[in-house]
């Protein structure tokens, strides 16, 4: 049965105990002081989080307008760097069925749902699934050109039916906003106004 060497033990110079002694209390520190900053950037990134209102504004008629959104927060922080707004589809969808003529990347490429971006404008992408804009500072408003969807060439009923289906329908967003190196991503969804809310502050508070 093998047991402790305390003459070898004994045999250790005291200095190097208290080396390792110190690069133990060393190690903690810096581990203590790494937890702290991870910390102290954790609580100043969720107070640094955008404070949006978003609303639609159909004031022009109902089939074009204008996605707005506001800044209105933290006023601790001046300005921001960037915005990009996405639309989320309605729902999943299963591949098209095979025959039907229609491609996945067809049906990718849809936007499922009442409203989309005006491509060229305010940001707007070529698929009008997504628009991105630069700095804003906070209580200003980022503007989005919207116009109605129209209804895929295979979709049954046509345009006729696609607007009935999507009456009242929210428009699904996912928006991330950035400053410097950090960003925050909020997904809401904004329902159609029954009037101006530009005029009458019908606004969708996130």
């Amino acid at each position: 049965m093998s047991g402790i060497d305390f003459a070898a033990w004994l045999a250790v110079p005291v200095g190097a105990v208290g080396a390792v002694v110190a690069t133990l209390a060393w190690r903690t520190s810096a581990g203590a002081r790494r937890d702290q900053a991870e910390a102290e950037a954790t609580r100043r990134h969720r107070e640094m989080r955008p404070e949006l209102e978003v609303a639609i504004d159909l004031r022009f008629g109902p089939d074009s307008g204008v996605l707005m959104v506001k800044l209105v927060g933290p006023r601790e922080v001046e300005r921001y760097d960037w915005i990009r707004v996405e639309i989320r589809d309605d729902k999943e969808r299963p591949p098209p069925r095979m025959g039907s003529g229609v491609s996945v990347e067809q049906q990718r490429r849809q936007v499922w749902g009442p409203f989309w971006f005006r491509h060229g404008i305010d940001g707007g992408s070529e698929d009008r699934r997504s628009a991105e804009q630069g700095e804003n500072a906070v209580t200003d408003t980022w503007l989005f050109s919207i116009d109605r969807t129209l209804a895929p060439h295979w979709y049954s009923g046509g345009n006729r039916a696609w607007r009935k289906d999507y009456e009242g329908a929210p428009m699904r967003l996912r928006i991330e906003v950035g400053l410097g190196n950090q960003s925050w991503t909020e997904i809401v969804e904004v329902p159609p106004p029954t009037r101006s809310a530009y005029e009458h502050g019908d606004l969708t508070v996130v």
